[in-house]
């Protein structure tokens, strides 16, 4: 416990079982112990898919349990009798071939509970964080050298645009140092003012994180999924809860539109406000641009080729910026990453009196040609900021594509190629291997779309397919358990029969043994041929000739020269036993 720092999870609840299990197995002595042993390890295999459901997740949870499978067959070999290994390895192959179609009955049959597989309930120390809320100089391009998938998106209706933004968190508070979201933010009525034919409709599945965020196209007006969700005043959307697990969305947006938002004077002052102090020579030169365009549109322009002009330099490692970072960009490094010109275009833009906030998020994404999907991964991480014009509402501008235009329509890999640390599988160089990532993410995909994803939506969709009312859902799962239940015993009685020979003479001798130890003459283990004939004709002195009949072939057969139709008089001479002893009954 000590090691993951909190005491109640599914991590630490599973580390302490594996414990407990490996502890056992230490002090394990008779059969017994070790059959226990075999059954913690199955409940094991079964947190495999706490951690996730991925194929892997699920080819290493099915090999783990035909290996304890076959450790339980193989324990019932006896050390005594000669029966072969390969019988206990057969059967336990054939209970996971049974066990194979029960549970694609079970997936199918069974109702589902609201929300995809994925959606187990999760530690919540335990979801993995990609972009943050805040942003600080640098705080992005540690993102850039990650090649995790972020999300991942297919379209499903029209064509994204270029470029392609993934909207995030909208930063509007400055401290002079940092950028956060607002708390002050009042409703915006005009959100959904003027509703238009959606451009794009999208399916995004999103990886985990521990934020509320969800990142969508620009400009997306309806969004949906297996989490509750809301639009922000800004434009944003986000859950009510952390994602801290696997979660699809089906989004609509209209790409290329202003963001419409009327805004009060006060509004105004917060969002062209700037600590006192900081950032001087980024500031004289938005308020000499204020003074020298009384028109909004006039000073952007001028900002936009302020920042031209600069030659700035993009690069993942810009120096160390802890003070006046927008200062140290324009007028002495001349370089940085997309947050360090986001940061420094606001600060321009509010001292020249245009409000302005940061949004953060993605953009682009690469096409996977294995399925024609876009995923988008932490090293798309970007940052942009937005303006505000009286009127028309909140326009995108992108710094980062005055000190490099190719990043519009560019992955990182391509502009920066296999300088300052981008993800190998990201270098031009390493397309061979990129091909082969994407086939096993396209698969991936569908497996957690298609297997992982089949919610109660899906399920009622295929059963209205199937001719099956969804409405009915409890007559289902009482029918779904009682053919599982009738399997089960099937499968149980199949196993528990004895092995039954292939050699056709020992099988009639086999139905011989049974057909007597019905009548209350079972024989006994070390009983020979002879011996048993003898007692049975003690007890059924008129079936004696009828028994030797049964009994002859059988011994010719195993102790001298039988023919080849040993089975078939053996077969015959049982039958006629079977009448004669109806007769005397």
């Amino acid at each position: 416990m000590q090691e993951y720092g909190y005491w109640f999870g599914q991590e630490p609840g599973v580390a302490l079982v594996a414990l407990l299990v490996w502890v056992k197995w230490l002090e394990a002595r008779t059969e017994r112990d070790e059959r226990t042993v075999a059954v913690l390890t199955l409940f094991l295999l079964t947190a495999v898919f706490l951690r996730g459901q991925t194929p892997l997740h699920a080819l290493v949870a099915f090999s783990g349990a035909g290996l304890v499978l076959l450790a339980c067959a193989r324990l019932t070999v006896s050390p005594i009798l000669p029966a072969p290994l390969a019988l206990a390895d057969r059967d336990a192959g054939r209970a996971m071939l049974w066990a194979l179609p029960l549970a694609v009955l079970l997936f199918v049959l069974v109702p589902r509970v609201p929300g995809p597989l994925w959606g187990l309930p999760a530690d919540a120390r335990a979801g993995r964080t990609g972009m943050s809320e805040t942003m600080e100089a640098g705080s992005i391009a540690s993102l850039a050298r990650s090649d995790e998938i972020a999300f991942v998106v297919e379209v499903l209706e029209g064509r994204l645009p270029t470029p392609r933004y993934w909207r995030g968190p909208v930063l509007e508070v400055y401290d002079g140092r940092s950028w956060k979201p607002s708390s002050w933010r009042a409703a915006n009525p005009m959100l959904d003012a003027s509703p238009q034919p959606a451009h794009v409709r999208y399916r995004s599945l999103q990886e985990p994180s521990d934020l509320t965020w969800v990142f969508t196209l620009e400009r997306t007006h309806a969004l949906r999924g297996a989490a509750d969700v809301e639009r922000m005043p800004t434009g944003s959307w986000r859950t009510r809860r952390p994602l801290l697990q696997r979660t699809l969305f089906e989004g609509e947006a209209r790409s290329g539109e202003p963001l419409p938002e009327p805004l009060s004077p006060l509004s105004i002052r917060a969002l062209t406000f700037l600590p006192p102090g900081v950032n001087p020579r980024t500031r004289e030169v938005g308020e000499a641009l204020s003074t020298r365009y009384p028109r909004t549109e006039d000073r952007l322009a001028a900002i936009i080729d302020f920042f031209r002009e600069r030659g700035l330099r993009y690069t993942l490692t810009p120096p160390p910026m802890e003070r006046d970072s927008a200062d140290q960009v324009l007028f002495e490094v001349r370089a940085g990453f997309c947050e360090h010109f986001a940061d420094a275009f606001a600060v321009m833009a509010r001292a020249a009196g245009i409000p302005t906030r940061i949004v953060l998020g993605y953009l682009g994404g690469e096409r996977n040609p294995a399925n024609g999907n876009w995923t988008i991964r932490q090293a798309d991480a970007h940052s942009w900021v937005e303006v505000w014009f009286e009127g028309t509402g909140w326009i995108s501008v992108d710094p980062t594509l005055f000190a490099q235009p190719e990043r519009a329509d560019r992955q990182l890999g391509e502009v920066l190629g296999g300088r300052e640390g981008v993800p190998l599988l990201l270098r031009p160089e390493w397309r061979w291997a990129w091909r082969l990532r994407a086939q096993l993410e396209a698969w991936e995909y569908g497996w957690n779309v298609w297997v992982a994803g089949f919610d109660a939506d899906r399920q009622h969709r295929l059963w209205r397919i199937l001719g099956w009312r969804p409405d009915r859902a409890l007559g289902w799962a009482i029918a779904a358990t009682g053919i599982v239940l009738a399997l089960t015993f099937l499968l149980a009685w199949r196993m528990q029969r004895p092995y039954a020979p292939r050699d056709p003479l020992e099988r009639q001798w086999q139905r011989f043994c049974r057909s007597m130890a019905r009548h209350g003459l079972a024989r006994a283990p070390a009983e020979g041929p002879l011996d048993y004939g003898r007692r049975l004709m003690t007890r059924f002195p008129e079936a004696s000739d009828a028994i030797e009949a049964v009994l002859r072939p059988y011994l010719e057969a195993r102790y001298g020269r039988g023919s080849d139709e040993a089975a078939i008089a053996m077969r015959q001479a049982l039958r006629r036993l079977r009448r004669r002893l109806r007769k005397h009954q």
